[in-house]
């Protein structure tokens, strides 16, 4: 017994030395604090430092969907005088992405029209993406009253556009993140599968000044061909993410900023960087609340607006600042998202290594 008892505290003081080693020499503490807490996964516990170029850029979005979107349906008359929805009838929801006629492959709204001129009043098959499933759909349009035009009783779009914020440029592999929010349709407020994507440089025009019940804007127009910046690889739920032009780097700052852990944003004082005036400015902000999350989310934070010169300028957040910076204590913590709609001066954030973790692992998907 005296033996099994000296075997075992020899077993014990092995164990020992072996952790102090590993701790001693471990500058992460990556493995001594795993012994201690098994169920803290690699994600939770890596402290390595990451640095990027912080953003806060005004650009343009410019997005091709995945096939034409269905954004609306409608009922048409034709010529007997009849009110008739030749797409709802055949059972076509809002938020369908039209894929092909006729198993012809289409992709834009002229291809679709084209090709119904060319064959006139018939019995169309059209094939639609809904929640991953391809589906059959067969209708025939029918004639406005008193008019030519072929009509089957739903609106639809290809492309979309808007304004929004670079919030961070990786130096290494010249991946971005922006917006910080998935974008959406206006119409089907589903988040938009896109095919490809631009961002490019945009010119404001006006700041329209956001109020209680109706959120501002930033408004301006892209601009084009030489004034590309990069191409947009995903429309995540959490922003745009993709690689911006090698030639393009130069339009963006050298410095660089370390990115902050979410445990580290505090409740305090940050700023926010953005680009309302054709130069990007520091502009002072409070972090009010934190929320505790092991998943991701694009409301992780509420700030709110203190500066005084950006609440003369757009009384608060505005549409276009979503994806703005937030440096607290010298890094980047995180990116706005949303603002209240009750109050302009207040918003959403959104962790930065969130949406740094959402561009490594998406790049990682391809």
């Amino acid at each position: 017994m005296k033996h099994f008892k000296g075997k075992i505290l020899i077993l014990i003081a092995i164990i020992c030395v072996i952790v102090g080693t590993v701790y001693f020499f471990d500058n992460n503490l990556q493995i001594s604090y795993r012994y201690f807490n098994p169920f803290i996964t690699d994600e939770e516990v890596s402290f390595e430092k990451r640095y990027v170029i912080p953003g806060g850029q005004t650009i343009g979005v410019e997005l091709k969907t995945k096939g034409i979107l269905v954004v609306g349906l409608a009922d048409v008359v034709n010529n007997n005088k009849i009110s008739i929805s030749p797409a709802k009838d055949a059972g076509m929801h809002i938020g369908d992405k039209i894929i092909s006629v006729d198993n012809n492959p289409v992709s834009k709204t002229t291809d679709f029209i084209s090709y119904v001129k060319s064959k006139g009043i018939k019995e169309y098959n059209i094939e639609v993406e809904r929640n991953g499933d391809r589906i059959q759909l067969l209708m025939t349009p029918v004639k406005r009253y008193e008019a030519n035009d072929i009509i089957f009783g739903f609106w639809a779009r290809d492309n979309i556009a808007g304004i929004g914020t670079i919030t961070y440029i990786d130096p290494e592999t010249r991946a971005y993140s922006a917006v910080a929010h998935g974008i959406t349709d206006s119409d089907t407020k589903k988040l938009i599968d896109i095919d490809y994507g631009l961002i490019s440089k945009a010119n404001i025009t006006n700041i329209k000044s956001g109020k209680r019940g109706e959120p501002g804007e930033i408004v301006g127009y892209i601009l084009k061909d030489e004034n590309r910046l990069g191409t947009v690889r995903k429309n995540t739920p959490f922003g745009v993410v993709g690689e911006i032009d090698e030639k393009s780097m130069a339009y963006f700052s050298t410095s660089l900023i370390e990115i902050g852990n979410k445990d580290e944003v505090q409740i305090g004082p940050a700023k926010i960087l953005a680009c309302l005036d054709h130069e990007i400015k520091e502009y002072d902000i409070e972090i009010i609340k934190t929320y505790y999350q092991s998943k991701a989310t694009d409301k992780s934070f509420i700030i709110r607006i203190v500066d005084k010169e950006l609440l003369t300028l757009t009384n608060g957040i505005i549409q276009g600042m979503s994806g703005c910076p937030i440096i607290q204590n010298g890094k980047l913590i995180g990116a706005v998202t949303h603002v209240f709609m009750n109050d302009p001066s207040k918003g959403y954030g959104i962790y930065a290594q969130w949406l740094f973790d959402e561009n490594a692992r998406k790049k990682s998907d391809l």
